[in-house]
């Protein structure tokens, strides 16, 4: 039953407004004798003029007539197109109904004063698939009409297309009096930030904090004539929010919001940006500090067979192998009958002047050159290094073992 009509003389007739259309008022056509020349502009039958219990005009097909989806219209869904309509006239904007486009026909076209730009607005309260809307929201972009869909149910598609859902509350009375509100498909980004330099929503964790600010529906609700105003002239626009947690559903979601909006939900952006370039940072830092730690250990095993050797044959006595610890710069301390005798690859950040004391008189030992220098420095010229040359997992095979004795810097 739609709310159009083809006059074969006055041409389209808009039953929402007065007059209908090239003068032509509704009582010129409403139950008017002979009857007004009427057809439907999707099928091309009959039409007649008439009038609801509540006093809402449309134009309802002739007897017989053939399949076409103005026919099975509901009162509900004439009665969105209505509003949608009104609210777009508000706005200042032409609003045409059942105008029909290169493979789509919108409910509502609104047409901008210089006609430049023109919207689709969509009365969906039937039962649709997400893919089907995406592709008739294809077929309109591709004419260059942006669409909004409109129900009044909740729906799973609400956010997968640019759409909105109102809460009708029907009152007694004319058209007119129906209450409109929009109470899902907006969106406001509600932003949160640790006050601290540690995010404490991340247990603490230092670094810049990536902000946890999350989207919610506008409330209370925003009115029809507002929000249609608001879209139209550009504050209102649909974004797409980008998958990360504390937005809707976890995932990414089509919202009409506004512009300062968008920009709150781009700071956080940039910040997670950030906090993931820390993240990664650090991350990287770890994995070269464990690879460091794995190169001691092995260079450590590697050494101790021939410093245990020589520590024995040193000191004529069995030789007890000892956990590394700080006290030893966490490098593995060698003893003689309960008395320190050497130290295998201590780590040289960690000597400090107490464990260099520690050091003193006792016997140090390396694997490589780069190594022996580097303790020399840390340990003074008195402190006693041997270099073993001994083959470490993982690292070039020497070509001879050899056994060198410094002290320093001098070949014994």
């Amino acid at each position: 039953m739609p709310l159009t009509a083809q006059h074969a003389h006055a041409g389209v007739l808009d039953a929402t407004v007065e007059p209908l259309g090239e003068g032509t008022s509704w009582k010129a056509i409403h139950r008017a004798r002979p009857r007004a020349p009427l057809t439907c502009r999707e099928c091309g039958h009959g039409l007649h003029a008439k009038l609801s219990p509540r006093g809402l005009r449309f134009f309802a097909h002739d007897r017989a007539a053939p399949t076409c989806s103005l026919v099975g219209e509901t009162m509900a869904h004439r009665l969105l197109k209505l509003k949608l309509a009104s609210a777009i006239r508000e706005a200042g904007w032409y609003a045409e109904l059942e105008v029909a486009g290169d493979g789509w026909r919108a409910d509502v076209l609104a047409t901008s004063p210089d006609g430049a730009r023109r919207m689709a607005w969509e009365a969906q309260l039937a039962q649709v698939t997400v893919d089907e809307l995406r592709e008739r929201t294809a077929r309109m972009e591709a004419s260059g009409v942006p669409v909004c869909w409109v129900t009044d149910r909740e729906r799973p598609w609400i956010g997968a297309v640019s759409a909105i859902r109102l809460s009708l509350v029907d009152e007694p009375g004319p058209p007119a009096a129906v209450d409109v509100t929009v109470v899902d498909g907006t969106g406001v980004f509600r932003e949160s930030w640790c006050p601290r330099r540690r995010c404490e929503n991340d247990g603490g964790a230092p670094g810049p904090c990536p902000g946890h600010g999350w989207w919610r529906p506008a409330e209370p609700g925003v009115g029809l004539s507002v929000f249609v105003a608001g879209v139209l002239t550009g504050t209102i626009r649909a974004h797409r929010t980008p998958r990360y947690s504390r937005l809707f559903l976890e995932s990414a979601r089509i919202v009409w919001t506004t512009r300062p909006h968008v920009i709150t939900e781009r700071a956080q952006l940039v910040a997670s940006e950030r906090r993931r370039e820390h993240d990664d940072l650090a991350s990287a830092a770890h994995e070269r500090h464990l690879a460091a730690i794995a190169a001691k250990l092995a260079r450590q095993q590697a050494l101790t067979p021939p410093a245990v050797d020589l520590v024995g044959r040193e000191a004529r006595g069995y030789v007890g192998v000892r956990d590394a610890t700080p006290e030893w710069a966490m490098g593995v301390p060698l003893f003689v009958h309960d008395m320190p005798q050497g130290v295998i690859s201590p780590v040289v950040s960690r000597v400090s002047a107490e464990v260099r004391m520690q050091f003193r008189g006792l016997t140090m030992f390396v694997a490589t050159e780069a190594e022996r220098r580097a303790l020399a420095r840390a340990c003074g010229p008195a402190q006693r290094i041997v270099l073993f040359e001994v083959e470490i997992p993982g690292e070039p095979r020497a070509a001879d073992t050899a056994v060198t004795y410094r002290r320093a810097g001098r070949v014994r």
